[in-house]
């Protein structure tokens, strides 16, 4: 007696217990997409810039990295809950599925190792914000941007267009290039008889005016600037330049930098120092006759043998 009662109150604790669960999922995922919405708004909107294609540009946040991975957590979890007190609303025994559960877990854990490792060191990187969605990271020998976070692996985009899976357990370091600042170094190579002193005025000078530029000046966190004489070759001096910038601007700024230099050694005389080879062949008896293929060939497998990269080509005197 009363079964018909207790199955159709059952039935309606089940739909009740669906219809909170549904409500409860709603209200969290629409809080997570506007939170992501206004995360990857204001990531945008401070990271426009070209990064030259050399990847390395700034990422997102760490909630637009997060959230989604707590997103699919919390439907995973919700949609177990509701199924199992459902289920006890129904009259059925959830005691022995909660048993079962826990025996198949251990076996899966047991029989597939390597993936809790993966999933395990996922979750310890994602807490110690070792890298987030549109960061540009070096894993073993791997170069690529931050392309998709799963639970037990990362996607990583080079620049030349291929992606990279690499599991987490894997991951024996992470080396992140769009952290916070990025600081680049830049030789230029001039003759013996330069003077450093007129380079780094030049120098100083084309940092201020990139500093009070309106397009790039608000790009850099430490104006470019002389570092001195960082080396001399055979060729000339090696003199470098540095600049602090925000991440993913350093290689458009590096760019109006290489121009504004040399438009500025122009104005002032200076020259860029090269390689270059000169092979005399000795003709005591027609000098002033052009040389034969056989002797241009000849000066410049001389030349090559020197310096087998030379340039501009090698020069027979």
């Amino acid at each position: 007696a009363g079964v018909g009662q207790r199955a159709a109150a059952g039935t309606i604790q089940a739909l009740l217990t669906g219809t909170v669960a549904y409500i409860v999922w709603e209200l969290t995922s629409l809080w997570i997409n506007a939170k992501l919405a206004a995360e990857r708004t204001a990531s945008a909107t401070t990271s426009e810039h070209d990064d030259g294609g050399e990847g390395g540009g700034a990422g997102g946040s760490r909630l637009s990295t997060v959230l989604p991975l707590a997103r699919a957590a919390i439907k995973i979890a919700i949609l177990v809950v509701a199924v199992l007190l459902a289920l006890g609303e129904l009259g059925v025994n959830i005691a022995p599925l909660l048993a079962g559960a826990g025996i198949a877990g251990l076996a899966i854990g047991f029989g597939a190792q390597k993936l809790v490792a993966d999933v395990v060191s996922g979750v310890f990187f994602l807490l110690d914000d070792a890298f987030r969605t549109g960061e540009y990271l070096e894993v073993a020998g791997t170069f690529g941007t931050v392309e998709r976070i799963s639970i037990r692996s990362i996607q990583l985009r080079h620049h030349e267009g291929a992606v990279h899976t690499i599991p987490y357990g894997e991951m024996q370091k992470i080396t992140n290039f769009s952290r916070d600042w990025v600081i680049l170094k830049m030789k230029f190579t001039v003759p013996f008889d330069t003077d450093p002193n007129l380079v780094k005025k030049i120098f100083k000078r084309i940092g201020a005016d990139l500093a009070a530029d309106p397009e790039h000046g608000p790009n850099f966190l430490q104006p470019f600037k002389s570092q001195g004489v960082f080396d001399i070759d055979d060729v000339g001096m090696v003199l470098r330049g540095k600049f602090a910038a925000k991440p993913g601007t350093q290689f458009t700024l590096r760019k109006e930098i290489y121009l504004r230099v040399k438009a500025a050694f122009e104005a002032n005389g200076i020259a860029f120092a090269r390689r270059e080879v000169k092979v005399t062949v000795a003709r005591p008896d027609h000098d002033d006759e052009p040389l034969t293929p056989e002797e241009l060939e000849a000066a410049t497998a001389a030349a090559n043998e020197v310096v087998p990269t030379a340039e501009p080509a090698a020069k027979p005197a």
